[in-house]
């Protein structure tokens, strides 16, 4: 590999200033909507997850993943971004596995973008943007129940199973789900447009 290709290599590799400025903006973000909940029957719906799988569908799946966990490391040292508050007693919390969830989730949504070269608003490119959506939202139950599981079971010293886990975990919120990756879709088809003729780097990694 020759000079130029190694530093052409580390620019890919290394975030620009831009690029750390969105990471920190959707970090930020994610920490308002995770407060802002709009009443519905059984569960309330915030906005967290929206923001979660848009920083994928629109900053790609490695700034997507450092904004997430950015996001994290906020909460953790204080601030009040979490459902519940914030602070490094959050690692006790039952529903602590979907915030690092996040992390996964907004680089599964951002990769598969990426890989089917997603820069559009077509019919096909809004399917590709649900599946990835979708696909995100599995990475982040995955690691969200999986993370419950353990703390009841270990922590908390209860004795549940896997299907008592996504019962009370994960069957709640497939409508609220269902509808974050609707309204996710919809608003990064819009923005994306946009965003791929002014910052086109952001779809590629």
């Amino acid at each position: 590999m020759s000079g130029t290709e190694k530093n052409a290599a580390a620019a890919r590799y290394w975030l620009s200033t831009k690029e750390m400025a969105g990471c920190a903006l959707f970090a930020v973000l994610t920490g308002v909507g995770a407060n802002v909940r709009i009443p519905l029957p059984y569960v309330p719906l915030t906005l967290q997850t929206v923001l979660v799988l848009m920083s994928g569908l629109l900053l790609g799946g490695r700034r997507a993943a450092v904004a997430m966990t950015m996001y994290m490391l906020m909460g953790l040292l204080g601030l009040p971004v979490f459902a519940g508050g914030g602070g490094f007693h959050s690692l006790l919390s039952p529903s602590f596995g979907f915030v690092v969830g996040f992390i996964p989730a907004a680089w599964v949504t951002g990769r598969i973008c990426q890989a089917l070269k997603v820069n559009g608003n077509s019919l096909r490119e809004t399917a590709a943007r649900s599946l990835a959506c979708l696909l995100g939202v599995f990475a982040y139950d995955l690691v969200g129940c999986a993370w419950l599981y353990f703390n009841l079971n270990v922590i908390v010293g209860k004795s549940f199973t896997v299907s008592q886990t996504i019962a009370s975990g994960l069957a709640p919120f497939l409508l609220t789900d269902a509808i974050k990756l609707v309204v996710a879709v919809i608003i990064s088809g819009v923005i994306s447009v946009r965003l791929q003729k002014s910052h086109p780097r952001l779809f590629s990694d």
